[in-house]
């Protein structure tokens, strides 16, 4: 026997729902069942997790596909390799005066820093329902939990939040205005990057983590229960209704198939490059390498996963 190879991997986020995939690799042994021991790190916040990797401290990164854009056109030799969400789930969650998502318009926004995930989930919104955002007053609040905050006391009219403070606010009487998720944006809002160092060294090994991950998505739609226990754990105990509502989400937005999403990563460097020339010379293809996934598909492996494997008798 092999002795597993060692890989340190960073999951960016500790709410529950798109990092769950590592955290399930890892408790359910799908790492190890491909010959990797697998160190979980958790460092909160894309970019940070990105700048590590490009310093050379981590294997691989979950990240936003914004975070990776933005450090592959700062000169990172890095690409997204898999895809676990590919639109965005988040919530324009308002005041209940708000009466509809035109309503929006020339209210006060809080909002995240520029460049974030959810900070581009406003501006996609906004301009599905033609709302400029110069049409809007927008105030700069930070995290989910002081956007809600801020719209409960009432300083602010409108929010986007996921799964956990959608709850959060409705309890407080707030009311979504926009399920983002059911507008199906495309976005790479999830996925796995590595370098491209590592892609030329070891495509053995980062086959066998795109496969480990596949095997994780599956485990999380077909697993409920198990799932939510394992969520539990690496959330430190979130709120029983948190971990059903984020399960019940992510089973249908997770990708069975891992594949990044093209269009939502040209989208976002559409609106990128209305602030940064950079995002302007851009292409899609150039912040991904999809033989991994490519792999996994035509070599039925998915199909197998799902047991959609065509029968050679009746």
């Amino acid at each position: 026997p092999v002795a597993a190879e060692k890989i340190r991997l960073s999951y960016i986020s500790d709410s529950p729902g798109s990092s769950a995939p590592y955290w399930i690799a890892k408790e359910a042994g799908f790492y190890k069942k491909y010959g990797l021991d697998v160190e979980l790190i958790f460092i909160n916040g894309s970019t940070r997790g990105i700048q590590s990797l490009i310093a050379g401290d981590l294997d691989f990164t979950g990240a936003v596909g914004t975070s990776a854009i933005n450090g592959r056109l700062a000169g990172g030799d890095i690409f997204i390799i898999d895809s676990l969400v590919n639109t965005l789930p988040y919530y324009i969650l308002g005041s209940p005066k708000i009466k509809s998502p035109e309503d929006l318009k020339g209210r006060t926004l809080a909002t995240h820093i520029p460049g974030t995930s959810a900070d581009f989930a406003v501006r996609l919104a906004l301009r599905k329902y033609g709302i400029d955002y110069k049409d809007i007053r927008a105030v700069m609040v930070g995290g989910a939990t002081a956007r809600v905050a801020s719209l409960i006391n009432g300083q602010t009219d409108f929010t986007m939040v996921t799964e956990p403070g959608k709850l959060q606010g409705e309890k407080a009487g707030m009311k979504v205005i926009i399920d983002m998720a059911k507008l199906k944006i495309p976005f790479q809002f999830s996925c796995s990057v590595t370098s491209g160092k590592t892609i030329r060294e070891r495509p053995k090994m980062v086959e066998t983590m795109v496969k480990a991950l596949a095997n994780a998505v599956h485990f999380f739609k077909t697993n409920k229960q198990d799932s939510i226990r394992i969520m539990a754990k690496y959330t430190r105990g979130a709120a029983p209704e948190v971990l059903e509502g984020s399960w019940a989400a992510y089973s249908e937005l997770l990708e069975e198939d891992l594949h990044p999403s093209l269009e939502g990563l040209s989208d976002t460097l559409a609106v990128q490059a209305t602030w940064d020339p950079k995002a302007a010379k851009a292409k899609a293809q150039d912040i991904v390498d999809l033989r991994f996934v490519d792999n996994l598909k035509k070599s039925g492996f998915i199909d197998q996963l799902y047991g959609r494997t065509t029968m050679s008798h009746k």
